[in-house]
Formats: C-alpha cells, structure tokens, sequence
C-alpha cells in the first residue's frame, strides 16, 4: 500500500512539473508568436526591403514557426524537442525584440521628419542697452516705431502686441531709418522682425553692442508649397538643401546660409551638388523684389525654393531643411569626421575659435559646424565657404556609409537628426529609395560644381537698404544649369 502511494505521489509530482514545464514553453511561444507577428507587420508596413528578400524572410520565419510553436504547444512533446525549440525561440525573441526596436526607432524617424511643422516668424521689442525699460508693460501708453511694412505676417505680429500692450504705433519705411531714430532716442522702442534685426546688428557692432531684446511675439507663417513631387526611383529630382543659420526648432524661419541643389538620377546612380553663394542676388517670387538668396529664407523655406527656381529656371522637387543643430548633432553622433583640409586658416566670429592646419583634421560637431561656415578667412569667402561646406558633407556621407557606423550607432544617428531635419519627401518616397538601393547594392558617382559671382552692392528689399551682395554671373549660372540638366537627362 505504501508503495502505490509512493508511485502514486512521485507519479503526481512528475505531472505536475511537466505541466508547469508545459505551462512554461507555452507563455515562450505565446511571446514568439506575438513579437513574430509585431516584427513581420512592422516590416510590412516600413516597406524597404526588395520583395525577394521580403517574401525570404517572411517564408523562413513561418517555417521556423511550424517547427517552434507546434512543438511548445504540445502536451506531451518530447521534452528535448521542446528544450530545442525554446532555445530558438528565445533566440527569434531577442532578434525579434532588437528588429522591432530598431524599425519603431526608423517609423518614428520618419513621421518626424516629414511632419511639417508650421512655421514660426519672431519679432522683437527693442530698446536701446542703456534704457529704463526692461519688460513690454513697461511701455503702456507709449509710441513705439515699426517697420511700414505690408507683409501680412508683420501686420498679425504688430496687432497681437497691440493686443497684449497698450501702445501706439508710428511707421517707418526704411528699416535703417527706424533703428537710427531708436539710437537717437525718437522712440523708447521699435519693433521689427527678429530676422532683419538679426541681420542688421550682424553687420553693425554698434547696434549689436547698444540695443537689446526686451520682448518676443511669435507668429505662425502660412505655407504655400511650390514643390512638385515625382516617382523616386524611375525619374530624376531636385533636392533643395536649405541651411538655416539658427539652432534649435526647425520650425523657425531665418536667413538660409546654405543652399544646394541636389539633383538626382536614380537610372544612371548620379548625383550633382551644386552649391549656390548666400548673397547670391536673386528675385524674391513672393515680394517681386531684389534681395540676398541667404535673406529668402526669412520668409520661409518655399520662398528659397521659389528663389532658386527663379535663379536656375528649373522645377524644385523636394526641400530639405537643416540647422546649425543638425551639423554639430549628426558629426558627434557618428564619432566625428575627418578632413583633408587644403589649407590652414582660423575661424572668425563664433562663440569658439578653432584653428584647422592643411591636412587630415579629425572634427567634432562643432569643429565641423565652424569650419563649414568660416568666410572670413578668404578674399572669395563666400565661394571658399561653399567648398568647405561640400567637403563636411562628403565627409559625413562617407563616415557614415563607410565603416560600421551607420550599423553600430544607428539609433544614435537617428535621435541626432531628429527635431533637426524637415523634408516634404515623403515616407513613401524614402522608403522606395531605399528599397532600389537595397534591390542590388549599386554604388553612386557624386559629382560637385558651385556657382560663382563678384562681389557687388545692390537694394535689399529685407533691409530696405543697400548692401554687399554677389551678383549674378550669367556665364556661371548658365553652366551650372547645362550640368544639371546633363545629369537628369543622361540614361
């Protein structure tokens, strides 16, 4: 009797831990199964791979599942087939685990950067550095100067200070004029845009050095857009790269310091980049009127892509906008870049100096940054920076695509671009370029040309006042538009 109530007890204790056992392999192929179906949708949703190796891994990972399910779920499998299959499973369920992350990191990326945020203009209140004013409610009552400017977004920002302060207004046509009578104590304040007055007390120490900000409104810009969208990967396209010379939110509008055109043949694997001078004097299409190309940018990013339409008589397919947060973020998160410098020369004018000798130079973030916008240290600073700024993003291009580190430091590099990068090329755009690339690997020839021009005076409409600019060489601008359209016609 004793003995058939051991054999009955051992019995139990052997059904209860295979139960548990089975209760265990169960909850792994339950996890399987749901971060497999996670993993697959994902990839069905990103849409990148060729349908060769899509389809080939969706086909190995169902078989791999008819093994690896089946066998867990089993009430009375084989314990070592359920020890094999667990062991893959937990395997599939790290790689599952890394594949999803990885591809969340890339969907988010990408809602991110083409979510086109609205644009946002500034303006200031200013006064000069030595005045008894040090906040707006300060002023209730008072006359302050404007800019008589027509821009509808000037004339919302002048109205919702009026709504937040009781003040009075007296217009001034020229902006100079207006800071001049600001100096000269006609008025306790002005108001204007922050870009113009950025851009003023650029070029003047004494109104950087005697005035100061003592209130911002923010307006949102209506965005008109001029791109036209085509099919990636069977026609050629343009690419504007708009540089802005701020940092932080991308959604700001301000000068565009950089400018290029990039155009694409995806049937021929070319690439043309082709960099156009920040005072090069373009028509403004949205004011009909003279200005800077660097100045368009202050009235968003469509009014450069208009402006270098006009410039070049060519269509603008997609932008893509950049900040100064976006060069020192990107150059740090890949573990810097090196330089063959074709000269030694010191930075100017930034809150660093850095002095860069001829040769390789390894560079961080915002060595990169401040060697892609150094100018002063050339009589043809305006063309030498536009080379320098083409080496940084040939650099880049190359770190990232050369080595390892696209692969080892891929959520890195992501989390560095986003917040700093706005395109109007869409997911699907991206996803198809990729797609091609990964179809048969094919290598691209980048080729490089930058326009050129003399320096010169000319009528600002952003300053309404004279200023240097670089005119346009027509020689120049009608070689560089033969290039781009051999580049987009070539089969």
């Amino acid at each position: 009797m004793r003995s058939d109530r051991k054999r009955e007890e051992k019995q139990a204790r052997k059904e209860a831990k295979r139960a548990k056992g089975n209760r265990f392999y169960r909850v792994i192929s339950v996890i399987y199964t749901v971060l497999a179906l996670c993993f697959i949708g994902l990839l069905l949703w990103l849409n990148v791979l060729p349908a060769k190796y899509l389809y080939t891994v969706i086909g190995i990972l169902i078989l791999i599942s008819l093994f690896i399910v089946p066998v867990m779920f089993s009430r009375r499998g084989k314990p070592k087939r359920k020890r094999i299959a667990a062991i893959f499973a937990v395997l599939l369920i790290a790689a599952f685990g890394v594949g999803t992350y990885y591809m969340a990191e890339t969907i988010g990326f990408l809602n991110d950067i083409t979510k086109i945020g609205q644009a946002k203009e500034e303006f200031y209140l200013v006064v000069k550095d030595d005045s008894e004013y040090e906040e707006a409610a300060q002023l209730s009552g008072k006359t302050v100067g404007v800019h008589a400017s027509a821009d509808s977004v000037y004339a919302e920002a002048r109205n919702k200070l009026k709504d937040e302060v009781s003040i009075r207004y007296e217009y001034e046509e020229e902006l100079p004029e207006l800071m001049n009578q600001l100096m000269d104590e006609s008025y306790p304040a002005v108001f204007i845009s922050a870009a113009s007055y950025g851009t003023i007390t650029d070029n003047d120490d004494y109104l950087k050095d005697g005035t100061r900000v003592i209130y911002k409104i923010s307006v949102e810009v209506q965005k008109k857009s001029r791109t036209s969208h085509v099919n990636v990967t069977e026609e050629p396209f343009n690419v504007l790269v708009s540089g802005l010379d701020i940092t932080g939110d991308i959604s700001n509008v301000s000068r565009s310091d950089v400018n290029m055109v990039v155009t694409v043949n995806p049937k021929t694997r070319k690439i043309l980049i082709t960099s156009i001078p920040r005072d090069y004097y373009v028509e403004l299409p949205s004011k009909d009127s003279m200005d800077k190309l660097t100045h368009s940018g202050l009235y968003g990013v469509q009014e450069t892509v208009g402006a270098v339409e006009e410039l070049l008589g060519i269509e603008i397919n997609y932008y893509a906008k950049v900040n100064y947060s976006t060069i020192t973020k990107l150059v740090d998160a890949i573990g810097g870049i090196d330089i063959d410098s074709p000269y030694t020369f010191t930075t100017h004018g930034m809150e660093e100096y850095y002095t860069f000798y001829e040769g390789y130079n390894h560079l961080d973030g915002s060595m990169a940054l401040a060697y892609s916008r150094e100018r002063q240290s050339w009589v043809d600073g305006d063309m030498r920076r536009n080379e320098n700024q083409q080496l940084i993003l040939e650099a880049i291009i190359d770190k990232a695509t050369g080595s390892t580190t696209i692969l080892t430091d891929y959520t890195s590099i992501l989390g560095a671009i986003k917040g700093n990068l706005e395109t109007d090329m869409s997911k699907s755009d991206m996803a198809s370029l990729v797609k091609m690339q990964l179809k048969d690997m094919s290598g691209w020839t980048i080729e490089k040309q930058a326009i050129k021009g003399e320096p010169d005076s000319g009528f600002c409409y952003s300053l309404g006042d004279y200023a240097s600019i670089v005119a346009k060489d027509e020689a120049q601008v009608a070689a560089a538009l033969d290039k781009i359209m051999q580049i987009r016609d070539e089969e």
